[in-house]
């Protein structure tokens, strides 16, 4: 027996490759594996990981035929396989030392050629994923490496068998854990949903509802009096574009019991599971008002988007609208049937024109008036009327007035027609369909937040009453510009209005002391948290107070430590003592309690994983405020003003 193990040992050592390229195989398939599962976590959670997000080559692709393997009445998303494919080959190649079977070889080398496929694919489609680039780089590595050396195989059926249940576990684990975010994130759009169809259907049964004239404009004065009203305004919109509430080409009645009006956009994935709805129901109803309004996010048409993300989004919106100019509501809803199956992209104009002879038209002169300047001022006009209403992402979907903000359940649109159809609703137009302006629709959807148990501060900071109607926490970075817009506009509301608390919490955003977080997007913001805390603790709270104005007010300033030593002398503060508890335990402790207590917060938004992702993040009386940034408008005021009984 002994001999026998000997030889064994002998044979590996004989036949296996160096110690060395099994290294180097197995460092490319953990690389592998982690770009793999990089990918994992954004489809699973949502939440973007850094060069990928919304409408990026990643998004793209996974969203193609490529994104996902058919596997009989299901599909598997193609990271998920390349994850376990990875996982499970570094498992084998490990266990049998580089001295893989005749049958692992051939699975090496059927996924080098798939990795071949996917690269060739992403450079035809001009979309190129960091990641999944990284990890067929990997593949191809881990391939090359093993055919260095014509190992003879050992027979190593622990090997692939510990491969193959690594496939499994894997699998199953990835599976898993999608499920259960898809329960969670369709029990919270079912909720959402339910809650839009009873507004819709209250809306759409108010006896009192008529066709307003529209009225003037209103304002809101920062330093209003005590009778302030608690709702706003106006919307924020000419007459032409407030009344009545429907794009320029209308699919359906023109008095319906149910209007649906959309602003999207067609380079937009989000949009394009909305249009497969929209489609069935045109196909099946003839009681629904359809019309479309434009949102692409492209600075070139639209100012009211931060970036380019689509782009070939402005100019899919103006062929459509030319459509409409040249050949009416029947041109409008035909091409806008071709630009969705095509995702809004066309290359040349012999496209664009094969497409017009497709549905039916002679395209002579439609590039001209495509590229007219009445397309291109149609877009803005939709895209000012989004940002009026408040939009921040596509498709924002509103039935009978009232925006679908649980669009995102699955078949939401169609579920909530049957729904609606089913109360009977009366006869109605576009006329009688008034969504809140932007203002409005951002005090109410902080209204309907849920309020949370916010994890409690061992080392609170707070200026106000503790029994003050209003309180507000804010989770913040002494380096970011929004943080110290919020704090200010809090602090002036402390001291107005004596009924409101404030507690801020260090959110520093930099990796250095902030675990949560993969960047150093804010340099001194660690340092900035740190002596503010220490402050805390050798001066008591006024004199954090003291500090925290100071910090807020020179955010801009490329301060370091001997420029806050300064700060903190013409304050009259001990400088020696406060840097000397700068680092101390008590300190790290009070930072990263605010830092562990903002990972223990539930989902805030929709696409995110629970846990703190953006600063500030406001708390008004334990609601998450989603936004408090409305031009210069008050938003935040009025809320706290509402919270505080004024």
């Amino acid at each position: 027996m002994v001999q026998s193990s000997s030889h064994q040992d002998v044979s590996e050592t004989k036949h296996g490759i160096s110690p060395a390229l099994v290294t180097i195989g197995a460092l490319a398939l953990a690389l592998g594996a982690a770009m793999s599962l990089m990918l994992v976590y954004e489809h699973i959670t949502g939440h973007a990981i850094p060069g990928c997000g919304d409408d990026s080559p990643c998004a793209e692709l996974a969203s193609s035929v490529w994104g996902r393997v058919p596997l009989g009445f299901a599909e598997w998303p193609t990271s998920f396989l390349g994850f376990s494919y990875f996982l499970a080959a570094l498992v084998g190649w490990l266990l049998a030392r580089g001295a893989l079977s005749r049958g692992m070889k051939i699975i090496v080398r059927i996924g080098a050629v798939a990795s071949a496929g996917f690269c060739v694919i992403m450079l035809q489609k001009a979309q190129v994923c960091p990641y999944c680039l990284v990890a067929h780089l990997g593949n191809f590595a881990f391939w090359i490496v093993m055919e260095l050396k014509r190992a003879k195989a050992i027979p190593m059926g622990s090997a692939l068998g510990a491969a193959v249940v690594t496939f499994v576990i894997s699998s199953v684990a990835v599976g898993a854990w999608d499920a259960w975010q898809v329960r969670a994130t369709t029990a919270e759009a079912e909720q959402q949903m339910s809650e839009d169809v009873a507004a819709m259907i209250e809306r759409s049964h108010d006896a009192t509802a008529t066709a307003p004239e529209p009225e003037p404009e209103m304002t809101v004065e920062t330093t209003a009096p005590a009778t302030r009203p608690a709702t706003v305004i106006a919307p924020d919109l000419t007459a032409e574009e407030a009344e009545p509430f429907e794009g320029r080409y209308r699919w359906g009645p023109e008095e319906a019991p149910i209007r649906v009006v959309m602003f999207t956009s067609y380079q937009c994935r989000d949009c394009r599971r909305i249009e497969s709805q929209v489609r069935a129901l045109q196909e099946k109803r003839t009681d629904i008002a359809f019309s479309i309004k434009h949102f692409p996010f492209n600075k070139e048409c639209n100012p009211h988007c931060a970036r380019t993300t689509q782009p070939n989004a402005c100019w899919a919106a103006r062929a459509a609208e030319a459509a409409g100019m040249l050949w009416g509501t029947d041109g409008f809803w035909k091409l806008h049937h071709w630009l969705f199956d095509k995702q809004g992209v066309f290359q040349t104009r012999e496209e664009l024109e094969g497409a017009i002879r497709e549905i039916g038209y002679d395209p002579a002169g439609f590039v001209e008036t495509m590229s007219s300047q009445e397309t291109l001022e149609r877009i803005k006009r939709d895209s000012k009327q989004a940002k009026d209403l408040g939009l921040h992402f596509t498709p924002m979907i509103f039935v009978n007035g009232v925006e679908l903000k649980g669009w995102y359940a699955p078949n939401a649109l169609i579920r909530t027609v049957q729904q609606l159809a089913e109360t009977n609703p009366p006869l109605r137009s576009a006329a009688h369909d008034h969504p809140p302006a932007a203002l409005e629709k951002y005090l109410a959807d902080w209204r309907e937040q849920d309020v949370l148990d916010l994890p409690p501060d061992a080392f609170p900071r707070a200026l106000g009453p503790d029994d003050a109607d209003a309180e507000v926490v804010v989770w913040g970075d002494y380096r970011e510009a929004f943080t110290t817009d919020v704090d200010g506009i809090v602090r002036r509301m402390v001291a107005e209005l004596g009924n409101v608390r404030y507690e801020f919490r260090q959110y520093p955003f930099d990796s250095k002391c902030n675990p949560n977080l993969k960047e150093e997007r804010h340099p001194m913001a660690c340092r900035a948290a740190q002596i503010a805390e220490a402050t805390a603790q050798v001066a008591g709270e006024e004199a954090f107070w003291m500090l925290h104005v100071w910090l807020i007010e020179n955010w801009e300033t490329e301060y370091d430590d001997e420029a806050l030593r300064m700060a903190l002398t013409e304050l009259a503060l001990d400088a020696d003592a406060i840097f000397a508890a700068a680092d101390s335990s008590e300190v790290a402790s009070a930072i990263t309690g605010d830092i562990q207590a903002a990972k223990k917060l539930p989902r805030l938004r929709i696409g995110v994983p629970p846990g703190l992702y953006a600063i500030p993040t406001v708390f008004i009386n334990d609601k998450l405020v989603p936004r408090f940034k409305l031009g210069k408008q008050p938003v935040l005021e009025m809320m706290i003003r509402e919270a505080a009984g004024q």
